[in-house]
C-alpha cells in the first residue's frame, strides 16, 4: 500500500502540470467558433488599412497568423483574432517583438553597451543587458 506522503506528492506533480499546461496552451490559442470568424478577405483589407503587404495567410492554433512587409519593407509574421481582426502577436523577422519596441519608445532608449545608467529609476522599468 503506498503511503500518503507519496500519494501527496504524486498529486501535488499532476496537478501543477495540468495547470502549467492549460496556461501555456491558453496562450496561443483561438477559440471562436468558426461560424463567427470573420474571411481572409477581411484579412486582407484589415492588413492593407495598416500598409501591410501580406505573402501568406494560414490558421494555426484556431487564429489567423500572416506573414508580410510592414509599411516600412520590414518583414512580419502576425497572429491575429479570428473574430475580432485584433492583432494578438505581432513580430519582425529580425526577431524583435513589437511590444519590446514600444516599451522603448516609452521610457527611452535603453543605455548604451557599457553604460554606466541606472538600471531603476523611479517609475521606469528595469533596464540592462545580459551578455
Amino acid at each position: 500500500m503506498p503511503r500518503p506522503r507519496t500519494l501527496v506528492r504524486h498529486g501535488l506533480l499532476t496537478l501543477c502540470l495540468a495547470l502549467a499546461s492549460l496556461s501555456a496552451a491558453a496562450d496561443d490559442d483561438c477559440d471562436a467558433p468558426s461560424q463567427r470568424w470573420q474571411s481572409r478577405e477581411a484579412v486582407r483589407q484589415m492588413a492593407a488599412q495598416r500598409g501591410w503587404q501580406l505573402q501568406r495567410i494560414k490558421i494555426d492554433d484556431g487564429c489567423y497568423e500572416v506573414r508580410g512587409e510592414d509599411a516600412s519593407g520590414r518583414r512580419f509574421k502576425a497572429k491575429i483574432d479570428p473574430e475580432t481582426l485584433v492583432v494578438l502577436k505581432f513580430k519582425h523577422r529580425d526577431g524583435h517583438r513589437d511590444q519590446a519596441r514600444r516599451r522603448t519608445q516609452e521610457h527611452g532608449a535603453p543605455p548604451a553597451q557599457g553604460s554606466t545608467a541606472p538600471v531603476f529609476t523611479p517609475g521606469g522599468s528595469p533596464r540592462g543587458q545580459i551578455d
